[in-house]
């Protein structure tokens, strides 16, 4: 089966990780941001415009079966800046989502979710958030909006808590929490077109030794990791973690 796919956010980092990994047999890309990605590949159709403005993101979702919603301001700032960037976006797509008759969301939610607990504490998606930031809290909304849409209206969703995606782990907690390049494009393909989903949370991360967020949900979407960071462990010999999952978000003098 081909799909059409329209991911927000695709000038980002995952954003083009997704884009240039994705085979291109199975599908058809829309990129959606307010910037033009660099180097689109000629098969894709680009628009550029202000995921705030539910027409034009109605007219952005016409005629996709499914939308990767990476799009959003991905720290902390002031409460009024995280609701306009992450939590209008996330309500147009779901709402344009509705109207066009998409199939399925694939919201990228965030380990800050869940930031205050201890870590190393072994997590799952069924422990209650514990948000430590507003922009952790956008992400908590836009989970359980995902839920209404799923049960009001029958939108198939899925909601990835991007735990530590980079190129290579860049800092000792990625030990514990990377999603490398190779994962995310997996982890990307499985949510998308995993069958008969109505509704999941899972956390992604690559299939590192020290991870202690559960696996619940992976094999609901047929997620399947490679990598694992305990390759570059010897960067970091003697890393010690953050007390909490969340590490400098939780700080309450963290301002982004």
């Amino acid at each position: 089966m081909s799909w059409t796919v329209a991911i927000t956010g695709a000038a980002g980092g995952i954003g083009t990780t997704v884009r240039s990994g994705l085979d291109r047999s199975r599908f058809s890309l829309r990129l959606l941001d307010q910037v033009a990605p660099a180097d689109p590949d000629p098969r894709d159709e680009v628009r550029v415009f202000d995921l705030r403005s539910l027409p034009a993101t109605r007219r952005a979702l016409r005629g996709v079966d499914a939308v990767l919603h990476l799009a959003a301001y991905a720290d902390e700032k002031s409460f009024e800046e995280i609701h306009q960037s992450n939590v209008v976006t996330t309500y147009s797509v779901y709402e344009a989502a509705r109207l066009e008759g998409v199939r399925r969301v694939v919201f990228a939610s965030s380990v800050h979710v869940t930031g205050f607990y201890p870590w190393g504490r072994m997590t799952s998606p069924a422990d209650r958030p514990r948000p430590d930031t507003f922009y952790a809290l956008s992400k908590v909304y836009g989970e359980n909006l995902g839920s209404m849409y799923a049960d009001r209206y029958g939108i198939s969703v899925v909601n990835l808590r991007i735990i530590g995606f980079a190129v290579e782990p860049d800092d000792p907690a990625f030990l514990w929490g990377w999603l490398s390049p190779g994962d995310t494009v997996r982890l990307a393909t499985a949510a998308l077109t995993a069958p008969d989903i109505r509704f999941v949370t899972l956390y992604g991360v690559s299939r590192n030794q020290r991870r202690f967020y559960t696996e619940d949900g992976w094999s609901e979407i047929g997620y399947a990791p490679l990598d694992d960071a305990e390759q570059f462990a010897s960067r970091w010999p003697d890393a010690t973690p953050h007390p909490l999952a969340g590490m400098g978000f939780t700080d309450p003098d963290y301002t982004g």
